[in-house]
């Protein structure tokens, strides 16, 4: 019976999803990550070039990245709020719902191992000695571990008290690092064996104490909950979420930005739109990501056209990915009924983005200083100030209109 109503949810879930799917990986974003990982494997390839004779720092990296990597993957127990009463009959048979979640909690979780070790072994080859048939033995432990990991995350649906769920993550963070440790510093062979053992003796200790709790239906309910939200609040960075409700706070801090728009008719919609970027933490927080891991990037490039791909690229995202910031008010009533002619709410929002983005360009090359000449910074500077205009220009009103399109 469990296993059927597993499978129900599943389905449900997936086809939910599969909606959402068009709407991220559409034309435009495909083709600039596409372009940007392009980039990235381009700027890679010549790193290593550089690389001739070992460096214990190519171990270290491989620990972080193998520690880092065993953090990504939430269990998804898929459990909704009525579990809690009608579900609660059935709690000795919820063992096997969960082992069903387990398992295909891994899969995420698994190609991402791959991935990030694939991309990770031309650096342990050139710095560290190893060869290429050692990815499989990293593969395979990161993939043990990462089990593990989730059995713990199933015996935390057991646990009440959040202090002792933090001792738990800190002693597998400390295995992690043991385990990942012994494969890059002394052989790959005794990480995996390392990892069977981590394994089996956690299922050991795990299935004795296993037996004395029970779940935990509010928590359970709480974290299934948080991890929706947080996938929602990805999906609604590319289109409008029903489910989703954005938090606001009030950063009285950040008035001094908003302090110099005069208050008069012209600027109604500016001033909103300013205001709800500013509160909203799904527009601001977007933002500031976006700006870092531009800076990040751009400060470790070394070359012009580098610098110049990235720049234009991470503003053409940040200018898409703003875009539903034109909708923020549509389903407040108010705004229908201001005496303001609808073209001021383009201007607005055109306004708004281009000096987002403007800032974003000169923080970006600001970082390039470093290791571009002067002649360089100023071409650089010259091509994303029209880019930005051309963007908000031109390319905005047409995307903001084929959306208005697709909503109706």
């Amino acid at each position: 019976m469990m296993i059927e109503i597993w499978k129900q949810r599943v389905k449900k879930h997936q086809k939910k999803m599969m909606k959402y799917l068009k709407y991220i990986f559409n034309d435009h974003f495909v083709i600039v990550c596409l372009f940007l990982v392009g980039a990235m494997g381009y700027a890679y390839s010549n790193y290593l070039k550089t690389l001739t004779s070992y460096d214990v720092r190519g171990q270290l990296i491989g620990v972080i990245v193998f520690t880092v990597v065993l953090s990504i993957g939430k269990l998804a127990t898929l459990i909704q709020p009525a579990d809690a009463v009608f579900m609660l009959p059935k709690e000795k048979a919820m063992e096997e719902y969960f082992k069903q979640a387990k398992w295909r909690s891994l899969w995420l979780p698994s190609f991402v191992i791959l991935v990030a070790v694939a991309v990770l072994m031309p650096l342990l080859v050139a710095m560290s000695g190893f060869a290429f048939s050692d990815m499989f033995y990293f593969v395979m432990m990161l993939i043990i571990l990462k089990e593990t990991d989730l059995n713990a995350q199933v015996l935390n649906l057991k646990i009440k008290e959040t202090s002792e769920w933090i001792k738990v993550r800190f002693l597998l963070f400390g295995i992690y690092l043991i385990v990942s440790s012994l494969a890059l510093f002394i052989s790959p062979i005794v990480g995996l064996v390392g990892a069977v053992v981590v394994a089996v003796s956690y299922r050991f200790l795990a299935n004795q104490k296993n037996v004395a709790l029970t779940y935990q239906w509010e928590k359970m309910i709480k974290d299934e909950t948080n991890r929706m939200k947080r996938i929602y609040q990805f999906i609604n960075l590319f289109t409008d979420i029903p489910a989703l409700k954005g938090s606001v706070k009030r950063r009285a801090y950040l008035d001094i930005f908003l302090n110099p728009i005069q208050k008069n008719h012209k600027n109604v919609f500016y001033y909103l739109y300013a205001r709800a970027f500013v509160r909203g933490t799904e527009y601001s927080g977007l933002y500031v990501r976006l700006v870092v891991i531009a800076m990040l990037l751009s400060g470790l490039g070394q070359s012009f056209i580098l610098s110049l791909f990235l720049t234009v690229v991470f503003l053409y995202l940040t200018g898409f990915q703003l875009l539903p910031l034109y909708f923020h008010f549509d389903n407040l009533s108010l705004t229908v009924v201001y005496p303001v002619k609808k073209t001021n709410k383009l201007q607005a929002i055109k306004k708004l983005m281009l000096i987002l983005m403007m800032i974003e360009g000169f923080l970006i090359i600001g970082v390039s200083v470093s290791y571009l000449s002067f002649i360089e910074v100023l071409i650089l500077g010259v091509i994303a100030t029209a880019f930005n205009l051309g963007f908000c220009q031109f390319y905005l009103p047409l995307r903001i209109n084929k959306m208005i399109k697709l909503q109706h």
